[in-house]
């Protein structure tokens, strides 16, 4: 079965794989997501990631990709989609342009290593100065404040700002002991302050041999710890090559739902996990546009 209200996915990375917009919108069988795919397996919204920072120039994939995003949101009718930043060095750096400041509806504070806001995955590094003045930016204008990727201990001097934050694609800590996955006390601290995590698709913070069984795992983990209401998916789909096994594409998120059924999950929890949790968050309170 699927949610009736359908999926929303807060975590996709087409856009660093595809050449042009227009195999998003028309269909592409080289990547894990399309409009036309997305819509025939239940996806209502997604948040579409420009990861500048993952890039050879990043100025000039910022600039292709605000392009790309433009065309598709165009031809998104009927579907909420969402623009992320993954890494935020492009606003601090004065990048973006004001006229599009305000397409980003959420912001992953780093990318891997460190940028000038503090220390990404790799590194031991906090936030600096930089880095709190973005978050409380971020926070006074309505975007979605992302901390996946940040390091434990710029992860943590975040979290004490007091401020509503989410993790857009990350693990359970306890299940899969990896540096990109959460442990079960910033969980809690998320939750505490509103947030909701998104357990991701990606193998290497799954575990050995993943599984789309595996995956649930963590999502039941994260909800044992954080409550029910505080828990979505990220996939990061095209941000991976390999996939666990039992998920090929966007096209399976039925077996997902599928599989939560069997375990016993009520329709009015896989309501919240598969989108109304996030929805919430970017919808409401402030804590997103």
């Amino acid at each position: 079965m699927m949610p009736w209200s359908g999926v929303f996915d807060a975590h996709v990375d087409t856009l660093l794989v595809i050449g042009s917009a227009s195999s998003f919108i028309d269909g592409n069988a080289e990547t894990h997501v399309d409009l036309p795919r997305a819509r025939v397996s239940g996806v209502s919204g997604m948040v579409v990631a420009i990861c500048a920072e993952a890039c050879q120039d990043p100025r000039e994939a910022l600039s292709r990709g605000l392009e790309q995003w433009a065309e598709i949101k165009a031809a998104s009718e009927g579907m909420d989609l969402r623009l992320g930043l993954e890494g935020c060095e492009p606003l601090a750096a004065g990048w973006i342009p004001r006229d599009a400041v305000d397409a980003f509806s959420v912001a992953t504070l780093t990318w891997n290593g460190m940028n000038s806001l503090g220390g990404g995955t790799g590194t031991d590094e906090g936030l600096t100065a930089v880095g709190r003045r973005i978050v409380h930016q971020l926070h006074d204008t309505g975007v979605v404040i992302d901390v996946s990727h940040l390091c434990d201990r710029a992860r943590r001097d975040v979290i004490s700002m007091g401020l509503p934050v989410s993790a857009t694609h990350s693990n359970c800590r306890s299940l899969c002991d990896v540096p990109r996955n959460l442990p079960d006390d910033d969980i809690r601290e998320i939750a505490a302050l509103g947030g909701v995590v998104g357990i991701t698709f990606v193998p290497d913070f799954t575990g050995p041999d993943a599984s789309l069984d595996m995956v649930l795992d963590h999502l039941e983990h994260a909800a044992s710890v954080a409550g029910v209401a505080h828990v979505g998916f990220g996939s990061d789909f095209d941000g991976v090559k390999h996939l666990p096994e039992g998920i090929t594409d966007v096209t399976a998120w039925p077996s997902v739902f599928e599989a939560l059924e069997r375990r016993g999950w009520r329709t009015t929890e896989m309501e919240l996990v598969a989108g109304g949790n996030w929805r919430r968050v970017f919808d409401g309170g402030g804590t997103g546009r």
